[in-house]
C-alpha cells in the first residue's frame, strides 16, 4: 500500500512540472532548462510558403541614401544549389527588381538589365551591365555610392565573393558618373549598412528570378550571414571615405571613422 502511495505522489509531481511548463510558456512567465522555447513560431501558411527555400540577402538604399538597409528573400533551394554564379544571378535579378520593403529605394537604374552571367575568377566577381546601368542613373556621390554598394555588399554576403568588378556593355570604363573610378575591384564596405532591421520579405513571387538576364532576354544554406553575424555586426573590411573622395566627409556624413589598411590599395579614389 504504501508503495503504491509513493507511485502516485511520484506521477502527481510529474504532472505538475508539466502544467507548469505549459502555463509557464503560455503567459510568458520566463524560460529555464526545464521548460525549452522555440526560437520561432510560425503559421500553417507561413511554414508552407518556406519550405524547400534558401534565404539570400539584398541590400538597397535608405530613403535620404545615406546607408544600406537588408531585405532578406526566399528562393528555391534548388535554385540557390545549381552554382555559386547562378545564386549572384540571382541575386543581381533581385537587386533589378527594387525593394519590396517600405522606407527602401531601388539603387539600380530603370530598364538595366545583365549584359551576360557574372563571371567569379578567384574571389572576385564580375557583373557586366547593358548601358542602361550608366546612362539611367541620376548620378550625385551618394546616389552612386548607393548604386555600387548595393551590388557589392548583396553580392559579398556569399562566402565564395569578396571583391565585385562592374563592366558595362562588356567593357571596363574609367570611371563612373563622375564620382567614382570604376575600373577596379570594390571590395564589401560594411560600414554603410544600417543598423535598423527591416522585415523579412518573402521571395520567390517573381518566376523570373532564376532566368538569365540577357540583353536580347545563403555556404548557400545561409549565404554569408551566418559566417559574418548580423548585417550591423559584420566583420568585412571597414573603409575610409577619405579614400573614395578627395575630402573629408561632412559631420553628417561620418559614416566611417576608420579602416583596415589591407583596403587602402585596392580601394578607390575621388575622381579630382
Amino acid at each position: 500500500m504504501q508503495r503504491l502511495l509513493c507511485i502516485i505522489l511520484a506521477w502527481i509531481m510529474i504532472l505538475s512540472i508539466c502544467v507548469g511548463c505549459s502555463n509557464s510558456e503560455k503567459y510568458g512567465l520566463g524560460e529555464d532548462d526545464s521548460c525549452p522555447a522555440s526560437s520561432i513560431a510560425l503559421t500553417e501558411e507561413e511554414a508552407a510558403q518556406i519550405t524547400d527555400k534558401m534565404p539570400i540577402r539584398l541590400y538597397f538604399a535608405n530613403e535620404d541614401n545615406s546607408k544600406l538597409k537588408l531585405e532578406i528573400r526566399y528562393i528555391p533551394s534548388s535554385e540557390a544549389n545549381k552554382s555559386v554564379n547562378h545564386l549572384a544571378q540571382i541575386i543581381v535579378n533581385e537587386l533589378i527588381n527594387g525593394p519590396k520593403v517600405a522606407g527602401m529605394k531601388a539603387t539600380i537604374p530603370e530598364g538595366t538589365k545583365l549584359k551576360s552571367e557574372i563571371k567569379i575568377d578567384g574571389d572576385v566577381a564580375t557583373v557586366n551591365f547593358t548601358k542602361e546601368f550608366k546612362d539611367n542613373h541620376l548620378g550625385g556621390k551618394a546616389e552612386e555610392r548607393m548604386t555600387i554598394y548595393s551590388v557589392v555588399n548583396s553580392l559579398t554576403e556569399l562566402k565564395e565573393i569578396s571583391k565585385v568588378k562592374f563592366l558595362i556593355e562588356d567593357k571596363s570604363t574609367a570611371e563612373f558618373k563622375g564620382n567614382f573610378k570604376f575600373d577596379a575591384g570594390f571590395p564589401r564596405c560594411a560600414e554603410l549598412i544600417s543598423s535598423k532591421t527591416e522585415p523579412v520579405g518573402m521571395g520567390g513571387g517573381n518566376n523570373n528570378t532564376s532566368d538569365v538576364k540577357e540583353e536580347g532576354s545563403d555556404k548557400k544554406d545561409d549565404t554569408k550571414g551566418d559566417k559574418k553575424g548580423e548585417a550591423q555586426e559584420s566583420d568585412a573590411g571597414v573603409v575610409n571615405e577619405e579614400d573614395v573622395f578627395g575630402e573629408a566627409p561632412n559631420e553628417d556624413e561620418e559614416w566611417q571613422e576608420s579602416f583596415d589598411e589591407e583596403y587602402e590599395e585596392t580601394y578607390i579614389e575621388y575622381l579630382e
